[in-house]
């Protein structure tokens, strides 16, 4: 690949120094987008003129049909020079340094249909993927545990299945299978199924089955067994980041382990089975805001999921409209399995943005014994945001009640350089209210709160947190809790010192807290080592760890050795991954002992994770979990070749392929375009196994196929002399072959390298005014490249 892109650009400089026009194809830039290749005519280093017909098919959309209909040459040549397009609209300039187009439309000639209509964001336009792909992921563990005198083995596998039909504007559907083993039993679980189909450009997404409701105000999201349909900005247009919601619930799909770290620190950690969990209680049990849960999947994948306590509202543009309406039955979990309760529930919300500076919404839940309904406005001020909400419910057997807040966020001093807002105040004034008025929930007592939070980054290595919270409910119990904390940061050592007030039923004369941390975190940019050392007065926790794990690449080893002490528990465990093509393995052993006891309990755990996928009928093997994919078809003429797919600046593969097992690779995120780079080891010389890029703008749950290599992977090379035996220089032309049309160039000596070429006999056409096409055989043989020697052409 490089050869050709090397004689393209000799030919090209050798083109600037010989003065005539000459015409040849090159790439063209709209924006920030490769659109295709455009023929143009060049002089020397300067573009003379450009092809309309091909213009048209590679702008053609984005500009109105009356633009094209009155500037497409009726008869004549197809070329129009570039001051006539500049003057008509349409400014194309060249770079001579990267051999590329660049395009300009005016505003006057661009088709509407390019904008869409809610706010202006460009029309999504999905990549050609499959009509039918199905992809299955599997997570096998097995865990053998010890205690005392006796123990006991357990085993789980999860089976995460997805499938789309009819490609991105098909449907798509995502199911969750479990099946538990113990010594005593063996137990099938159903996870969550839904089915759903997207419209981005409106956007608009409809979902039947395992639902999960949208939140905004006092309503916060449900899992339903019944339909939905909702804007879901934050999936299908994930570019522009607009999503008013925060829910605090973390569903894992796949067994995974967690790590919790609250305003930085890391307060727990540990692996959980798949499942939803409620990170409220955790939250409001350490009174601070940030929460960051870092989750490892046992793919091999990784995410990053952040909470907040204070209720986050997002402003939305002018026009804009977020809504979500969902209907159903609640769902109840018992172990993994999913059960319905015995009610009904409808739940919805709509938000507009009536400004800039305002925005209104409205929510609402009837049940079978109640109802809710709410309202809420967020107004951009000069001293902040500011948000006011109001619900009322109402129920057959609890009455009516209500509740009112008023939320605060802004970027004041010691912001820092985020200028992400480092205020939160927050007021609450409840009675009687109860958001889920079905079942046996109990409606929140009448209570007031108030809540702070104020983050001041004094410089870069000193820093103070505040928080704090007021609570007084109807029997005047109260609740009072402050925090207060320096934070001294250099070198990978942090230093906090403070202390924590708490006021409660618990303390009856209030209870004042030294608080001291301490952590040190290293990293080796080098070998990717981590160590780490912390310590937090509060809960006496201390923990040491060193890792170097795998970041997902092909034969990537991880290896995690983690110590941790608190009042109560002593905990130990070694990890250690490795990472192949089609299947990832992590081994750990881990020791947990009670501080108050003798008791101990030893574990050792094997974890295997793997994944096949089906794109129109073409099968792969790997390892890629739920959402958009690529099957690499190798062909069979590269048998003894490895295709490296996802391969990063290092060489690193995400997996591999070869002409005995197509690979599968997953895709970045739905709805965006992604750009992916493979090559292929140990090719025979000369091979054309394509340009070493896939660009793919995927659909949710999209397939999507990558052919590395076809029989037309031979590279011709030779001379082109005229009847006098002089080369033909700087001349261009086609080698044809039923449906195959190659283009090739010659350089100063004549020479010529034409790659993507199969066995046969061609014609081969000089673009040169006068000379006559010649016949051309390309022979079968073991070496993919054919040296033709010198060929000869008469002039007529």
């Amino acid at each position: 690949m490089w050869r050709s892109v090397f004689i393209v650009i000799t030919i090209f400089i050798s083109i600037s120094a010989w003065g005539s026009v000459y015409r040849l194809s090159l790439p063209l830039v709209y924006g920030e987008t490769q659109l295709g290749d455009l023929p143009v005519e060049i002089s020397g280093m300067s573009l003379v003129g450009v092809s309309i017909s091909g213009l048209n098919s590679v702008l053609g959309e984005r500009i109105t049909a009356k633009w094209w209909q009155e500037n497409t040459p009726k008869s004549g040549s197809d070329y129009v020079t570039v001051e006539t397009l500049n003057a008509k609209g349409v400014s194309i300039s060249l770079n001579p340094e990267l051999l590329v187009l660049q395009a300009t439309l005016d505003s006057e000639i661009l088709n509407e249909t390019d904008i869409s209509l809610s706010s202006g964001y460009p029309l999504f336009k999905p990549s050609e993927s499959g009509y039918v792909s199905w992809l299955n992921s599997f997570n096998l563990t097995y865990n053998h545990s010890w205690a005392d005198d006796s123990e006991s083995w357990n085993s789980s596998l999860d089976w995460l299945s997805q499938a789309n039909i009819g490609g991105a504007e098909g449907v798509n559907f995502l199911l969750a299978n479990y099946l538990d083993a113990t010594d005593e039993s063996t137990e099938f679980y159903r996870g969550e199924w839904v089915a759903f189909h997207d419209r981005p450009n409106v956007p608009v997404r409809f979902s039947a089955g395992d639902v999960v409701s949208g939140e905004s105000g006092h309503l916060y999201s449900l899992s339903l067994g019944g339909i939905s349909i909702e804007s879901r900005y934050s999936d299908l247009q994930p570019d522009r980041e607009i999503s008013p919601q925060s829910s605090q619930q973390l569903v894992l799909l796949e067994s995974a382990e967690v790590e919790l770290y609250v305003n930085g620190e890391r307060v727990s950690g540990g692996r959980l089975d798949p499942g939803r969990y409620n990170l409220q209680n955790l939250i409001l049990d350490n009174g601070a805001n940030d929460i960051t849960v870092v989750v490892n999947y046992v793919s091999g994948k990784q995410e990053v999921l952040q909470f907040t306590q204070f209720y986050n509202a997002t402003l939305l543009a002018k026009g804009l409209i977020d809504y979500s309406f969902s209907f159903g039955r609640p769902i109840e979990y018992g172990d993994r399995a999913v059960g319905y309760e015995d009610a009904w529930v409808g739940t919805g919300y709509i938000e507009y943005g009536l400004t800039d500076w305002l925005t209104i919404g409205s929510n609402g839940l009837a049940a079978d014994d109640g109802a809710v309904l709410g309202v809420l406005s967020t107004v951009r001020t000069p001293i902040g945001n500011v948000t006011g909400r109001y619900s009322w419910s109402g129920g057959s057997d609890y009455g009516d009640g209500w509740i009112a807040s008023l939320d605060y966020e802004n970027s004041v001093i010691g912001s820092g350089d985020s200028q992400a807002p480092n205020l939160r105040l927050a007021i609450e004034r409840s009675d009687n209210f109860n958001s889920k008025p079905w079942g046996d929930s109990l409606p929140n007592s009448d209570s007031t709160q108030f809540l702070v939070n104020y983050f001041w980054q004094m410089t870069s290595e000193l820093d103070l947190s505040l928080s704090g919270r007021y609570g007084v409910t109807e029997e005047d119990s109260s609740e009072k809790r402050g925090t207060g904390l320096f934070n001294w940061r250099r070198g990978g050592i942090t230093i906090g010192v403070g202390s924590e007030y708490e006021e409660s039923p618990q303390y009856e004369n209030g209870d004042t807290r030294f608080l001291f941390t301490f952590e040190y975190n290293w990293y080796s940019t080098d070998s990717s080592n981590r160590l780490g050392l912390s310590y937090n007065s509060k809960d006496e926790r201390s923990r040491a760890y060193f890792s170097n794990e795998a970041n997902n690449y092909v034969g990537d080893v991880g290896v995690r050795v983690d110590a941790e002490r608190d009042k109560n528990i002593d905990n130990q465990q070694a990890q250690m991954s490795y990472t192949a093509s089609r299947l990832r393995t992590e081994v750990e052993v881990s020791r947990n002992k009670l501080r108050s006891s003798d008791d101990e309990q030893y574990q050792g755990s094997v974890r295997l994770a793997t994944a096949v996928g089906m794109v129109d009928g073409q099968w792969g093997w790997g390892r890629v979990t739920s959402g958009p994919f690529v099957l690499a078809n190798v062909h069979s003429s590269l048998e003894g070749g490895t295709a490296n797919l996802d391969v990063n600046s290092e060489g690193k593969a995400t997996a591999n392929a070869t002409s005995q097992f197509n690979g599968i690779v997953s895709v970045s995120q739905p709805f965006v375009r992604n750009a992916m780079d493979y090559n292929v080891d140990d090719a025979p010389l000369g091979y054309d196994w394509g340009n070493g890029k896939i660009e793919v703008s995927p659909g949710s749950a999209t397939g999507h196929i990558l052919n590395i290599g076809s029989d037309a992977f031979y590279t011709a090379t030779g001379f082109i002399e005229d009847g006098d035996g002089e080369p033909l220089a700087y001349v261009q032309g086609r080698m044809i072959l039923e449906e195959l049309d190659v283009a090739f160039f010659t350089n100063k000596q004549g020479r010529f390298y034409i790659q993507g070429v199969r066995p046969g006999t061609y014609r081969m056409e000089i673009s040169q005014s006068g000379i006559p096409a010649i016949s051309v055989t390309i022979p079968a043989s073991k070496e993919s490249l054919i040296n033709l020697g010198k060929l000869s052409v008469l002039a007529k």
